[in-house]
C-alpha cells in the first residue's frame, strides 16, 4: 500500500502539482515544492525564481524610470560616454545590492554597451543579468562505518 502511495506522490509532483505531505518524526504540513505551469527546464519553473524576477523588474523599472528622457552626452566618436553609461548603472546599484544583502540572488551584472546607437533611435539598451539563489530540493547523506578518520 505504501509504495503506490508514494508513487502517486511522485507522479502528482512529476506533473508539477502543489500538495501537502506529511514527515516521519516533524510535526506539522509541508509543501512538496513549489512547481509552476511551465516547462521544469524554464528560468521560471519555480515560484521564487518568479517573485525574484519580478522583484527585480518592479525595482529597474522604479530606478530607471526618472532616467527616461534625459540627456546622454556622447564622446566624439558617438559613443556613449562613460558618465551617460555609470548613471543607470548607479541607478540600478541600490536596489540589486539590497536584493543581494537580503539573500534573494546571489549575484548581478549591469551591462550597457557603449556602441550602441542612441542618436539615431533614442533608445538606450540596458541588460541586467541576475544569478538565483539556489535551493535544496533533494538532500544525499552518504553514511557509512569506518575503520578510521
Amino acid at each position: 500500500m505504501y509504495a503506490s502511495y508514494y508513487n502517486l506522490l511522485n507522479q502528482l509532483d512529476n506533473y508539477g502539482y502543489i500538495f501537502l505531505t506529511k514527515k516521519n518524526n516533524i510535526n506539522g504540513s509541508y509543501f512538496n515544492d513549489s512547481h509552476t505551469c511551465i516547462s521544469i527546464n524554464s528560468d521560471y519553473a519555480y515560484i521564487e525564481r518568479n517573485r525574484t524576477i519580478d522583484k527585480a523588474v518592479r525595482n529597474s523599472y522604479l530606478e530607471l524610470i526618472p532616467l527616461a528622457n534625459s540627456p546622454l552626452l556622447l564622446n566624439s566618436d558617438g559613443t556613449l560616454s562613460n558618465s551617460a553609461i555609470s548613471n543607470f548603472v548607479d541607478a540600478e546599484k541600490p536596489s540589486m545590492d539590497q536584493m543581494v544583502r537580503d539573500n534573494e540572488i546571489s549575484a548581478y551584472a549591469v551591462i550597457i554597451d557603449p556602441t550602441q546607437n542612441v542618436q539615431s533611435t533614442s533608445t538606450i539598451n540596458i541588460t541586467v543579468k541576475i544569478v538565483g539563489v539556489g535551493v535544496a530540493r533533494n538532500i544525499v547523506v552518504n553514511l557509512s562505518y569506518s575503520l578510521s578518520i
